[in-house]
């Protein structure tokens, strides 16, 4: 009797001891694919993140940094509540999917069976996999050399466009000298002088890699434009050149929606020394029927956090977004999975807190006050947004060769 007991207890503790096993999750089965999807796109070769995670080779010796960072939500950078909006591009991991990586961490890191493939990025031009080859490229004339060391360079140089007729942008992508480049918003300047129209076309900043615009919708770059490259460098420890440009791919379906983008703005900001809650506001008004597709708020060291609030003409008010623990380095653009429809007369409120005391570790100076300016040591209060309005009548383009309408993963 004894025996069978003792055996029977064996075999449930077997039993037991592998159950547990199978549960961990393993690198081949469990976290590559998750890490695929949240991660890799800037944990590898050339992008923005500090290490590859690629492979497990090259992940186990990070692993427990990467539990770290997940479990407190510094990775994957998103910082938009999820009490606010609904958003197509949004890199919050689950709760599941936290403790996915934590019990692997805990587990022992197993590799797991099989062989992880890793998957093959397009070498250059990001968005050349789903959209192939750009159909233009605009590119800075000649290099700018960024010395080494020193203080932060901001500068616009004026970039040349090359095309012959109208064209309506459907997606667009901004690169440069990583290395040095800390962001560059591109502008399109009309052939009278202005930025009226269009706007911001593009941008690269810490987190961002492309404007891909919804169907249907494009941004226009008429004939005799040029593009304005405001570029900010962080000179590194040693001299670097930069020749920065930008891809754009056109639409070659009916455009029923034409893109613009714009931003709520505070130049006026005085922040005084040691004030840890400075308040910032600023509204626009939509003086046509339009739909929001994105928000992207940016700010330097002292800023802490950004709302977006609609008010509609009938006095109902609306959060869109809210971004409570802002992070200069990475100034995410947040796009909507749906486009939040507004009628004219709508508000859209930005409504931003600085911190300019000794608590924030990022201050550059709390005894300093700060105005509005271009170096990261002043301040910016904006929160930029993209909103399309319904032509008329369907454009067809003249690129109007018929294409799917496959999108990024």
């Amino acid at each position: 009797m004894r025996k069978v007991l003792f055996v029977g207890i064996t075999l449930a503790l077997a039993i037991s001891t592998s159950n547990a096993q199978a549960q961990i999750p393993t690198w081949t089965e469990d976290v590559a694919p998750l890490m695929q999807d949240k991660c890799m796109n800037c944990h590898r070769p050339g992008e923005v993140a500090p290490m590859s995670l690629l492979t497990y080779d090259e992940a186990q010796p990070w692993a427990r940094s990467i539990r770290l960072m997940v479990q407190d939500r510094i990775m994957p950078p998103w910082h938009a509540t999820p009490e606010y909006g609904e958003f197509g591009n949004n890199r919050r991991m689950t709760p599941r999917q936290i403790q996915t990586v934590v019990d692997w961490v805990e587990g022992g890191t197993p590799e797991g069976p099989g062989d992880w493939t890793p998957p093959e990025y397009p070498e250059g031009w990001l968005l050349g996999g789903p959209l192939g080859a750009p159909d233009y490229v605009f590119e800075m004339e000649e290099d700018f050399m960024v010395p080494a060391g020193g203080e932060d360079i901001n500068i616009n140089i004026i970039v040349p466009t090359t095309h012959e007729e109208d064209i309506w942008v459907r997606a667009a992508e901004v690169r440069g000298n990583s290395r040095v480049m800390h962001h560059n918003v591109v502008r399109v300047i009309l052939p009278d002088g202005s930025e009226e129209r269009t706007g911001r076309l593009a941008s690269a900043t810490p987190g961002k890699q492309w404007d891909l615009f919804p169907d249907g919708a494009a941004k226009l770059i008429p004939t005799g434009s040029t593009m304005n490259f405001s570029l900010h460098y962080h000179p590194s420890n040693v001299e670097e050149a930069d020749r920065s440009r930008v891809a754009v791919w056109l639409a070659r379906q009916p455009i029923t929606h034409e893109v613009h983008s714009s931003v709520v703005a505070d130049p006026g900001l005085i922040i005084p020394p040691f004030e840890a809650n400075y308040e910032s506001r600023g509204e626009f008004v939509f003086d046509t029927d339009a739909q929001i597709t994105l928000m992207k708020p940016h700010m330097h060291y002292r800023g802490k956090d950004m709302l977006y609030q609609l008010v509609y003409p009938d006095g109902e008010t609306e959060t869109i977004l809210s971004v409570p623990e802002y992070d200069m380095n990475w100034q995410i653009s947040y796009e909507l999975a749906r486009p939040i429809s507004v009628p004219a007369g709508t508000k859209l409120q930005v409504i931003a807190h600085f911190d300019n005391s000794e608590m924030n570790p990022w201050n550059p100076d709390p005894s300093l006050q700060v105005l509005w300016g271009p170096d990261s040591r002043d301040e910016m209060m904006e929160g930029w947004f993209d909103y399309r309005v319904e032509l008329e009548e369907p454009i067809i383009p003249s690129s109007a060769q018929v294409i799917s309408d496959g999108g990024l993963d």
